[in-house]
C-alpha cells in the first residue's frame, strides 16, 4: 500500500508545514480541519473531532496508513483541556478503527510537557535544563499527557506504532492563524513604530535573562515525516529545536533595530510587562485598548475568542 497520510489540523502552522513536506516527498495527503483551506496536493477533509457521526462519514474510504496529530482545542481550565482533547482523539481513533489501516501515529505536543500546563506554567520544582526526553512527567494534570495516553491506548488496541514530538516555540506560516510569535511580534513592533508607543518586552525577568530557542515548523515537519516511516523512531519521543539559542535581552534589541525603532530597556517589574495603551493615542485615529501581558500576541486577536500563547508557548 502507498503511504497515505491523514494530517489532523492541516491548516495550522505545524500542519501546513507538514502537508507541504509530505506532498513534496510523494505521499497521498488528506488534510483534516473543521474548515479546510485549499492546499496544493492535499485532499481536504472537513470534520469536527467532537462530532463522532460527521467524523466517521468524513473519514470513510480514506484508509490512512499514517496519522499526524497537530491540533488541539484550548478550554477555560486544564481539567477541561484534558476532557475535550482526550475526547477528540478517542473519537478519531474510533472512526479509524474499522478500516484497520493505520500503521503509525505521530503526535506533536510541546514545551508544556516539561514546564507544566497553562495554570501552573513554569511554577514549582521543574526539571533541569536542557530538557531530556527521559526526564518523565511532572506530577501535575496536563492535557499533553492525556493526549499521549490516548495514543498509547489506541496503539495497544489497534497494533500501530507511535512517536511523540516536542518542539519549543514554533515559528512558521499559516494564513489566519494567530498562534505565531513571528507574526505577532511583527504586528506589535509595527504598531509601536507607527504610533510612537514604546516597544516593551511583555514577559518576565526570567524570560528576559534565560537562554531560549525556537523550532522552525519546517524542521518539525521533517522530523515527523522521518519518524513516521523509520524503525528507529517507533514508540519513541523526541525533542526538536533549531539549536540557535538566544536570550530575549539580546533578541529584543535586534527586533527593534530591524523595524527601525528603539527597544525600551526592561526593568524586570510586573508593571513593565503589563502594558495598557490608551484608547486614543496622542495623534492618529482612535484605536482599541490593547493589553499586552505575558504574551507578545496583541489582544486585538482576542476578538476571535482565542486565548493567546505566552512567550514560551509553542
Amino acid at each position: 500500500m502507498s503511504k497515505r497520510a491523514l494530517v489532523v489540523g492541516a491548516t495550522g502552522i505545524q500542519g501546513r508545514a507538514l502537508t507541504d513536506k509530505l506532498v513534496e516527498d510523494g505521499w497521498k495527503v488528506f488534510g483534516l480541519a473543521r474548515t479546510p483551506k485549499e492546499q496544493p496536493g492535499v485532499t481536504p477533509v472537513a470534520a469536527d473531532l467532537l462530532d463522532p457521526d460527521s467524523l466517521g462519514t468524513a473519514l470513510e474510504g480514506i484508509d490512512p496508513t499514517h496519522v499526524f496529530l497537530t491540533t488541539w482545542l484550548r478550554m477555560e481550565s486544564e481539567a477541561e483541556n484534558i476532557r475535550v482533547n482526550s475526547q477528540m482523539l478517542r473519537n478519531l481513533f474510533a472512526a479509524l478503527r474499522p478500516a484497520g489501516s493505520v500503521e503509525h501515529v505521530v503526535l506533536a505536543t510541546g514545551l508544556k510537557h516539561y514546564l507544566g500546563p497553562f495554570e501552573a506554567y513554569g511554577k514549582g520544582e521543574l526539571p533541569k535544563t536542557p530538557f531530556r526526553e527521559d526526564q518523565g512527567r511532572l506530577d501535575v494534570e496536563n492535557f499533553y499527557y492525556a493526549q499521549e495516553d490516548e495514543v498509547f491506548a489506541a496503539a495497544e488496541q489497534n497494533g500501530f506504532s507511535w512517536s511523540v514530538h516536542r518542539p519549543h516555540t514554533v515559528i512558521g506560516k499559516a494564513v489566519g492563524n494567530a498562534m505565531n510569535m513571528g507574526q505577532t511580534l511583527a504586528v506589535y513592533a509595527t504598531i509601536c513604530r507607527e504610533t510612537g508607543r514604546p516597544f516593551r518586552f511583555p514577559g518576565s525577568q526570567v524570560q528576559w535573562e534565560s537562554l531560549t530557542d525556537m523550532t522552525d515548523a519546517r524542521q518539525l515537519a521533517a522530523q515527523m515525516a522521518w519518524a513516521a516511516t523509520s524503525a528507529e523512531a517507533r514508540n519513541e519521543d523526541f525533542n526538536v529545536v533549531n539549536g540557535d539559542v538566544f536570550r530575549w535581552n539580546w533578541m529584543w534589541h535586534r527586533i527593534a533595530e530591524w523595524f527601525g525603532i528603539e527597544a525600551e530597556e526592561f526593568d524586570g517589574t510586573e508593571a513593565h510587562s503589563k502594558i495598557r495603551w490608551p484608547a486614543t493615542p496622542k495623534s492618529g485615529p482612535r484605536s482599541p485598548i490593547v493589553t499586552v501581558s505575558q504574551s507578545a500576541t496583541l489582544a486585538v486577536s482576542r476578538r476571535r475568542g482565542t486565548p493567546m500563547p505566552t512567550l514560551v508557548d509553542r
